[in-house]
């Protein structure tokens, strides 16, 4: 999903969610020296996570009535700085998770509209990460990550098999700059980082149409640590959670990783009845370890007339938030 801007998706949100009270102790899956096998095992439970600051996670906690395990966000390489405020206070608030999108571009001003987001960005292209360009930025991050007492799941370059980021640009410069920047993350001293790789799941596209092109992407099984995959139901009929779910298996038995659902969300209009499909999924599924709820503006959504349709919030929605509530409650209980 694009978001409308990074500010908004890092600062004390008010359109966005979470919150996360105290967790189960992380297990260390350990790792660290590049390049090494990545390791596959998923985490020891199931969870769910929010994007959100972390200074609002009472917040969100409270109003809608249970507490995420995980807060997330969106970070841009175009910021040239750490994300130390947000892991501090995550840990200050008993959360041991993090996710953090990053993104190796400049976000283009909403105003500019949506048509140029996927052009290539000169100082941020594929080739000039994987020579070095940005190789600096990359270790300090990661040495920033590697504090954060907890699991940090690096999102890096993600819906790469769509064509709204810049980084879709060549499935081979791609896959080299993937392999390049886990290589200098891990032998930055991060071994809580685990690297998830995310493409989208283009229902628009034709089952082998889409495979065929999101395969050219993979860096290969020992360079990702986990799958995921955005499920955002934007209000046709195609984006039911049967055909999410048909997507999903065949993510997970072609790559056999540990899998996550990285951004989650649904339009207003049978927001209920979605959600509860996607409740049944997710009990069907138990190979899905994590899904991580995003009320985040979209980039695409801000330029036409459906944009309202994600604009509402579960922590003002009683019937929404008490199907999250159930949907929370069964991912926290033990692995099958």
């Amino acid at each position: 999903m694009k978001p409308l801007t990074l500010n908004l998706l890092t600062s004390a949100g008010t359109a966005v969610l979470l919150g996360a009270l105290t967790l189960p102790a992380v297990h260390e899956l350990g790792g660290g020296a590049a390049p090494r096998p990545a390791l596959a095992a998923a985490p020891a439970q199931r969870g769910f996570g929010v994007y959100v600051d972390p200074w609002h996670a009472d917040d969100w906690a409270r109003e809608v009535g249970a507490a995420p395990q995980m807060v997330a966000t969106f970070e841009a390489f175009s910021r040239d700085r750490t994300i130390d405020p947000f892991v501090r206070e995550t840990e200050r608030q008993g959360i041991r998770q993090v996710m953090v999108s990053w993104e190796p571009w400049r976000p283009p001003p909403i105003s500019a509209g949506t048509a140029n987001d996927g052009l290539a960005q000169p100082g941020y292209t594929n080739a000039e990460i994987a020579r070095g360009a940005h190789d600096a930025y990359i270790r300090r991050f990661a040495r920033s990550l590697a504090g954060f007492r907890g699991t940090v799941w690096l999102r890096y370059a993600h819906e790469m098999n769509g064509d709204w980021y810049p980084w879709a640009h060549g499935p081979a410069g791609y896959v080299r700059a993937w392999r390049h920047v886990v290589k200098l993350v891990r032998s930055s001293g991060a071994r809580n980082v685990r690297f998830v790789w995310s493409p989208n799941m283009n229902l628009y596209q034709r089952d082998g149409v889409w495979l065929t092109h999101m395969e050219a992407y993979w860096p290969g099984a020992e360079w990702v640590d986990a799958v995921g995959a955005t499920m955002i139901n934007f209000g046709p009929a195609r984006y039911g959670v049967e055909n999410f779910a048909r997507r999903l298996g065949q993510l997970h038995r072609l790559f056999r990783k540990p899998m996550m659902i990285t951004e989650a969300n649904t339009a207003y209009d049978g927001r209920v009845g979605w959600l509860n499909d996607l409740r049944q999924m997710l009990r069907r599924m138990p190979w899905l370890r994590t899904v991580v709820w995003s009320q985040l503006p979209s980039r695409g959504l801000a330029q036409t007339s459906r944009a309202s349709q994600l604009s509402w919030s579960v922590q003002h929605d009683a019937a929404a938030a008490a199907v999250l509530r159930g949907i929370i409650r069964d991912l926290r209980r033990p692995a099958r």
